[in-house]
């Protein structure tokens, strides 16, 4: 059996997980942050299960990385694939944008987790992990415009 394919669709359908592990995580951060209530075992948890959720793509895009076929074509020529959409996006954007994304929340989960008092902990938690959305989103940019949303096996 072919495993690069089931890894291809475990990373796709992994992605809506962490969509949605991150809008929660922001909507229980910023209503926190606006309502003033108290950080609770809810918040920790959204923040828990996203960094998780993060790692856990990040190990499997890792993987898909040094098997794909794409990325090692690119790699043999290098400044060919900088000029080719596909290749770039690949090769070096996607995968930056990823790290980048999975760094920023990490951070903003861990300020969030030291801060003093719950107004300061909902508002860390809030910025960052809109912040890696936003990256997530912008590193995905390819993916949305020519790749199906849904895999298939």
């Amino acid at each position: 059996m072919e495993f690069y394919p089931v890894l291809v669709g475990i990373h796709n359908i992994l992605r809506w997980v962490i969509i949605l592990a991150m809008v929660a995580a922001m909507a229980g951060a910023w209503q926190g942050f606006f309502s003033g209530r108290e950080w609770g075992k809810g918040d920790r948890l959204r923040s828990v299960v996203l960094v998780a959720s993060l790692h856990l793509q990040l190990l499997l895009g890792l993987i898909l990385y040094v098997q794909s076929d794409i990325v090692s074509a690119a790699m043999a020529n290098v400044g060919a694939a900088m000029g080719e959409t596909a290749a770039r996006y690949y090769l070096v954007e996607h995968i930056s944008m990823m790290i980048l994304a999975v760094i920023v929340v990490q951070v903003g989960s861990i300020l969030a987790k030291k801060a003093d008092d719950d107004k300061e902990k909902h508002k860390r938690g809030a910025i960052w992990f809109t912040a890696g959305f936003v990256i997530l989103v912008l590193g995905l940019h390819y993916v949305w415009m020519n790749a199906p949303l849904i895999p298939s096996f």
